[in-house]
């Protein structure tokens, strides 16, 4: 899978530096010596759209939502300036990461494994103790160019190019093992992130029991995998000493019963869905829960039921299940969604838009309720209320490619070909496919009687673009 292709490469650079330069573990708060905080982000961000390419990001808005208010109640205490990026990776097997710049990719697999939120909380707060311990940068430290080389080399990994030379020294250096020092430097880094990850747990009011329960989980298991040992146990060593360590931390607080929100149990079902492409079997296996009572929340199984009736185009059924949902939670942002885009699917537009309408008065200007409205306006007909939606969307929220896409369609739609074709080209971008983007622009800036201020924003970003590509090609 590209994530081990991904974290072989962090091993290959780190252990290059290591070897040769016999780094040895700075002092907490040490600053990262050459990489810049612009240098690291410029570096995380390249890493996602990479990963986009190869089709390695499950960009589900609500689960995203949750991740980020998740992600942000860890950070919140300690009052960190560093900006973060939190994101769902289209995978089942077990294994979270942190990247420069601030992103955090969860598994869906992880987040599925849990059993507990104060669980995922605990792999989050430890990815997060990585960023802002800088240990990336630290590894990266020995030479500015290294940041460039790495978006470089992950680039070529990442979309299957590892016949170049430097692919090929990256993954004969991890089949050697690389050097002592680099395990030695690894496991400082662990185990300064369990201990700064557990403070984010307290400080958030989470059981920081929870990161020793997903420890000793992924230990048991360990021992069942054999050979096939989830990628979290290859990139995050668990041992009985750093098990130990991490409950003498966690027993100087008091174990409190692991309370989850609605919101994890719903979501967490949510992923459940989208993960599984058997939606017949899905379906037969929510409706046989609900019937037994075999559910660990009842809520969330038959927020399942709606879904996997959704996704198996019973409509009437779906409905009749949302509605029971928001008889008892009317204003959770999930059940009026799902209830919008059951009314959408079965072509009920008027209804779709009143359920969306009535929850933007409660929620005025939420960003994930706006991109799922602007899709149902457009399969509407109602093409100006999207595009001004979309437009407040570009300037506020975080970009995505479905919001770029979304925005052609509209801009197509009230011809406006130029500003669609610029549109996609963000779109495409976003994905990673950069030649894709560079394509649309040069087809905008064909595009007749185009004015001369949208000339000048196509021609700076198609400079931009093939900018960066003559810079991955120069590494």
């Amino acid at each position: 899978m590209f994530y081990r292709l991904l974290l072989s490469l962090f091993f290959f650079f780190f252990s290059i530096t290591c070897f040769a330069n016999n780094i040895t573990l700075p002092d907490i708060g040490d600053n990262a010596g050459n990489v810049s905080p612009a240098e690291e982000y410029r570096t995380g961000k390249a890493v996602i759209r990479n990963i986009r390419r190869a089709g390695g990001v499950l960009d589900d808005p609500l689960i995203q939502d949750y991740l980020n208010e998740l992600g942000y109640r860890l950070i919140a205490p300690a009052e960190t300036q560093q900006p973060f990026h939190f994101f769902l990776i289209n995978d089942l097997s077990i294994n979270a990461f942190a990247l420069p710049g601030g992103f955090i990719g969860i598994n869906a697999g992880l987040m599925l494994a849990t059993k507990s939120e104060s669980e995922l909380a605990g792999v989050m707060a430890h990815e997060i103790a990585h960023v802002t311990q800088r240990h990336h940068a630290r590894r990266y430290e020995q030479g500015s160019s290294n940041i460039p080389i790495i978006a470089a080399l992950i680039a070529a990994i990442v979309l299957g190019s590892q016949d170049s030379d430097i692919g090929q020294a990256a993954l004969a250096s991890v089949a050697a093992g690389s050097a002592q020092q680099q395990i030695d430097f690894t496991r400082a880094n662990e185990k300064e992130a369990d201990r700064i990850g557990i403070h984010f747990l307290i400080n958030a009011e989470f059981n920081p029991h929870g990161m020793v329960a997903f420890f000793d989980t992924m230990d048991k298991q360990s021992r069942l995998y054999g050979d096939s040992i989830p990628e979290f146990l290859r990139s995050h060593p668990v041992n009985p000493a750093r098990i130990t360590d991490a409950k003498h931390r966690a027993n100087k607080y008091p174990n409190v019963p692991a309370t989850n929100s609605t919101t994890y149990y719903l979501l967490r079902t949510r992923l459940e869905v989208l993960a599984n492409d058997d939606k017949v079997a899905l379906l037969k296996s929510f409706a046989s829960m609900l019937q037994r009572g075999n559910y660990e929340n009842k809520e969330a199984t038959r927020y399942g039921y709606a879904l996997a009736l959704l996704a198996n185009k019973k409509y009437t059924s779906a409905l009749r299940q949302t509605r029971i949902l928001l008889k008892k939670s009317p204003e959770l942002i999930a059940y009026n969604i799902l209830k919008a885009q059951i009314e959408t699917k079965a072509q009920q537009y008027s209804a779709a838009i009143k359920t969306f309408q009535k929850l933007l008065n409660v929620y005025p200007g939420n960003n994930t309720i706006n991109l799922f409205y602007a899709e149902t306006l457009l399969k509407a007909n109602k093409v100006k209320s999207a595009h001004k939606i979309l437009q407040t969307q570009i300037s506020s929220a975080t970009k995505s490619p479905e919001l770029y896409r979304l925005l052609a369609e509209a801009q197509a739609k009230l011809s406006k070909p130029a500003s669609s074709h610029q549109s996609l080209a963000e779109h495409y971008y976003l994905l990673g496919q950069t030649h894709d983007a560079i394509k649309q622009l040069e087809i905008g800036l064909k595009t007749p009687r185009i004015d001369f201020y949208l000339t000048n924003r196509l021609e700076a970003r198609l400079k931009e673009f093939k900018t960066e590509l003559q810079q991955l090609s120069s590494n």
